[in-house]
């Protein structure tokens, strides 16, 4: 194994690890219940192992880059929405107790 190919496979490890890991911890910040009264965190934390689990055996270091850069994108997108909302709340909360 020649040097650099062992230095990029380092690396994406590393990423795919630190995508995982963020993976976990926002599935984690989902407290509500689907329709069924299944928590969301558990569902999620499910799905992203699933994800991860599936991907594992990829070794097209071109399609692993993608793969972390569309994982990236999402994960940033849903701590994005999930934030939006807790803003919204936030400010709802503020705006009810001012009414008082």
């Amino acid at each position: 194994m020649s040097t650099g190919k062992h230095f990029t496979s380092t690396v994406s490890r590393l990423e795919v690890l630190s995508l995982y890991r963020e993976c976990l911890r926002t599935a984690r910040a989902f407290h509500h219940v689907d329709s069924l009264g299944n928590p969301w965190n558990q569902r999620l934390r499910q799905e992203v192992m699933k994800e991860f689990r599936e991907g594992r055996r990829e070794t097209d270091p071109l399609v692993v880059a993608r793969m972390l850069v569309v994982g990236r994108q999402g994960v940033q997108e849903i701590q994005r929405r999930f934030n939006r909302a807790d803003m919204e709340i936030m400010d709802r909360v503020k705006r009810d107790v001012s009414r008082r």
